[in-house]
Order: structure tokens, then C-alpha cells, then sequence
């Protein structure tokens, strides 16, 4: 990986972002080296707001909702923040200086922000032919309206939706709109049992063989055996696997999801012999799930 060098703010904690400052959101996102995801194609229509999918009290970086939109049924999930979910402060935590020095504030945002996970992780699959293969298919991004997202959270009770205090915020962010991903709707899950653990298994190296690496790798992430969320997903190029390539801890990183992937499976039915690390023993060796969560927290 070859991270881009800041040209005007070497350190990332100085310094307000230029390439997020502006209150609209059009072109492919995240404007940053890597995939990008394209705009819904029915971006203009309106959104019927049918109900709530998620858990309205789970404190999180989301809530998802069934919706109409041209008349077809989608699954929208729709960021909290409406700028800025990921505080730039808690990207550059734990860092060096010498480690910021390779990476400038925009490219440490992009690669930290939920909403930017999902862009970067569904464009790679659309660019491999895989967008409804490997995981739900998703059909670009779009925005919801401050006020709209506000007549929603008090009509479904939504408890945790809020933009937070944020270090760098352009002016007029209070009205920015809310940030939101366009997936199909799954409305009938499938039971586990070993067919569904082994293609489930064949996704989830298939997407690693492709530098996607969705980490939050748990049975509430899927739906009809399709892996749903990336919003803590990490897809090459990203600045935390070549910081910990030199910090020598590549291998624990990398490794993350398979760990999460056969722990899952262990605990859902210990039956299901499916499993992504042939040695067991490398569970209780690596176990780098904290480390991972308390850098991408859910």
C-alpha cells in the first residue's frame, strides 16, 4: 500500500478537511484511492418509510428500515451522524507521529467512517462482479433530509440517533442530510445448518481474496445466508493494515474475521463443523477480536 502523503497538514490532528466540506454528496464515495460506490439510481424519487428493521434502544452507528422507493421494496440503512458519525480524533488515536506522518486527515476519514466502509466494500464487489453474489446486493447511496430523519426517529422511538460533537464540522452541518446505503430487501432469513454455514464460509473468503475484510462477522450481520453489513468492514487499500504491517501485527488483523467467522458458528451450533482456521487452537492464541472492536466500534 502506498498511503498518500499530506501535502498541507502532515499532522492529521491539525488542520480542517477541504474534501468533506461540502453539504452535498454526489459523484463516487469516498473521494479517496479505492472503490467507490455510485449514487442510487432513484435518488430523486421519494422514500416511503415502512418501518424499522433495527433495534431502536441498540446504542450503534445505524438503523435500518424497510422502504418503498419507484415503487419497489429496498432495505435503507441510514448512518447517525450526518456528517461525521467517526470523530477524526478517535481515527488518529493510538497512532505515532511517525505513523501520521504517511497519512493525511481526509484519507484517515474515509477509511474510519461506517458510512465510507460500506462505499469502499460494495464498490470493490461491484468492481469484481460480486454486488449480490457474496453478500446482499446493494444498489448505491443516498440521503435522507435532517428534518425527515428527525420526524423518524420520533415516530419509531429511536433513542441513540444523534450527530455528536465533532472536532472539524463545516458550517450549516446541523442541516446536512443523513448519509444512507440502498441494499435489498431480505425479507425471509434461512435457519443455519452446515449447507448455509459452508456458503457462507465460501463468501466470506472469497470477499478476503478481494482485500475486503468485514470483521463484524456475526449471525444478526446475516440474512438468508448473505452477509449484510460493512460498516466496520476494512477493504485494501486502508491505513490499518499497512500501519500494522509495520508494526509487524498484520497477520493478528488479518486473521480477525476468520476467528469471529468460526467463533460464530461454534456458538450458534456446535454441531456445524464448519470452519475457516484449521487449527483451533489459533483462537485462543490470536483473539484479536478487542483490539479490532475498540478501533471500530459497533
Amino acid at each position: 500500500m502506498s498511503p498518500s502523503k499530506a501535502s498541507q497538514n502532515k499532522n492529521p490532528r491539525q488542520g480542517e478537511s477541504k474534501k468533506r466540506s461540502s453539504l452535498h454528496l454526489n459523484g463516487l464515495q469516498p473521494p479517496c484511492e479505492g472503490s467507490k460506490l455510485h449514487p442510487f439510481s432513484h435518488r430523486a424519487s421519494a422514500i416511503r418509510f415502512i418501518r424499522l428493521l433495527s433495534d431502536p434502544e441498540r446504542e450503534g452507528h445505524s438503523q435500518v428500515f424497510e422502504v418503498a422507493i419507484a415503487s419497489k421494496a429496498y432495505a435503507l440503512k441510514v448512518t447517525l451522524g450526518q456528517f461525521n458519525f467517526y470523530d477524526d480524533e478517535e481515527a488518529v488515536e493510538g497512532l505515532t507521529d511517525a505513523e501520521m506522518d504517511d497519512f493525511d486527515l481526509d484519507t484517515l476519514h474515509f477509511h474510519s467512517d461506517p458510512f465510507y466502509s460500506e462505499c469502499r466494500a460494495y464498490g470493490k464487489l461491484i468492481e469484481k462482479d460480486l454486488n449480490g453474489r457474496v453478500a446482499v446486493r446493494c444498489h448505491g447511496y443516498t440521503t435522507v433530509p435532517a428534518e425527515k430523519v428527525r420526524q423518524l426517529a420520533e415516530r419509531f422511538h429511536i433513542e441513540y440517533w444523534e450527530s455528536g460533537e465533532q472536532t472539524h464540522q463545516p458550517a450549516g452541518w446541523q442541516r446536512q442530510p443523513y448519509r444512507a446505503v440502498v441494499k435489498d430487501l431480505i425479507q425471509n432469513d434461512v435457519e443455519l445448518s452446515p449447507r448455509i454455514a459452508r456458503k457462507m464460509k465460501k463468501h466470506l473468503l472469497t470477499m478476503r481474496k478481494h482485500g475486503i475484510y468485514p470483521y463484524d462477522i456475526k449471525l444478526e450481520n446475516y440474512r438468508g445466508g448473505l452477509l449484510v453489513d460493512f460498516s466496520t468492514a476494512i477493504t485494501k487499500p486502508h491505513y490499518w493494515l499497512h500501519i500494522n504491517k509495520l508494526r509487524g501485527q498484520l497477520e493478528i488483523y488479518e486473521l480477525a474475521d476468520l476467528i469471529n467467522f468460526d467463533e460464530m458458528i461454534m456458538e450458534a451450533n456446535q454441531k456445524i463443523t464448519v470452519r475457516t482456521l484449521p487449527d483451533q487452537r489459533t483462537l485462543a492464541k490470536l483473539r484479536p477480536r478487542d483490539a479490532v472492536r475498540s478501533k471500530y466500534p459497533k
